[in-house]
């Protein structure tokens, strides 16, 4: 009897080392990094780079937005299945909030002043700057996913940047902190959006997919709110890995990539002189013709700067 206690003890032991091990490896190793918004305000951020394969192609990116008076550790539950899904992850602290917050930023977030929530447009234009540097990473595929206010700046920024491929929601609002998300999904051409909430949240999520072509409610039992739901609500993990995996896309073909400034509404093909002259913090990546199309996008008709159909010149 003394031998068979011990013997179970020593398996629930190693079958809890074997738990917290596994748990361990969906939690990849992340960098500390910042980086600055064209404004000015110093932003916060974790990343994590993709998976280490060989030979690997690059990863899609995606790019997450917290709630109001939240910050960036709200993600950690994401984080691993994100990894093992093969994503280069970057989890940023809005300003105002975590790191990114100074005394000014602070106070204007306290007091819920709307131009604040605006400016954070800026914050995801300068991680998506940082992020497409990294290596191995995949321009031509990109996913937002927010929480709460997050969604709304989510929105708002694809409306303004074509490349961004799929944004999950995780309880959107109509007009979070003076973010109208109905107007902005109007902007949102071409794109799959994933909106979930619990059921107590559940009119605007299907107000918003009612506007957008490309959206989708998901409605949850419960009363959980943004990232709340984490922990909570079981299909918000996995549906959120999901729907990613689907809609960025699979690897990219190359020889079909074309590239667009995000100022503009036309694209180019590859090997086309006006590519070089376009800034790198204005340069997008289509994964092809088709779905800079089905985006609102034309064909440039000319190949070069030379060619006298373009009109314009500089940097784009």
């Amino acid at each position: 009897m003394k031998y068979a206690k011990w013997g179970l003890c020593l398996a629930l032991a190693i079958t809890l080392q074997a738990q917290t091990a596994a748990a361990s490896d969906r939690m990849p190793s992340k960098q500390a990094v910042s980086f600055q918004a064209r404004d000015g305000h110093r932003i916060f951020a974790d990343y994590y780079a993709p998976k280490s394969q060989t030979p690997a192609p690059p990863a899609p990116m995606v790019i997450l937005l917290h709630m109001y008076r939240s910050d960036r550790t709200a993600w950690e539950p994401l984080i691993g299945p994100l990894h093992e899904a093969g994503f280069a992850t970057l989890a940023i602290d809005l300003r105002g909030h975590g790191e990114s917050a100074t005394t000014a930023s602070t106070k204007r977030v306290q007091e819920r002043d709307p131009a604040i929530f605006r400016e954070m447009q800026e914050d995801v234009r300068a991680a998506y700057d940082w992020l497409a540097r990294q290596p191995n990473v995949d321009r031509a595929r990109f996913g937002l996913v927010g929480a709460s206010v997050g969604c709304s700046i989510a929105i708002q920024y694809a409306g303004y940047d074509r490349s961004v491929d799929a944004v999950v929601c995780l309880s959107p609002g109509l007009n979070y902190l003076g973010l109208n998300s109905e107007q902005d999904m109007r902007q949102v051409t071409g794109r799959r959006l994933l909106l979930v909430a619990t059921a107590h949240e559940r009119e605007a999520p299907e107000r918003l997919a009612a506007i957008g072509s490309g959206a989708e409610a998901r409605i949850e039992p419960g009363r959980y709110h943004g990232t709340r739901m984490f922990g909570q609500v079981s299909a918000a993990i996995p549906a959120t890995v999901s729907f990613l995996r689907q809609h960025v896309g699979p690897a990219t073909d190359t020889d079909r990539v074309v590239f667009a400034s995000v100022r503009k509404t036309i694209y180019h093909l590859p090997g086309s002189a006006w590519i070089p002259r376009i800034s790198v913090e204005n340069l997008r990546h289509f994964s092809s013709s088709e779905e800079a199309e089905l985006r609102g996008m034309r064909k440039a008709r000319s190949r070069g700067p030379r060619d006298a159909d373009q009109g314009g010149s500089g940097r784009r």
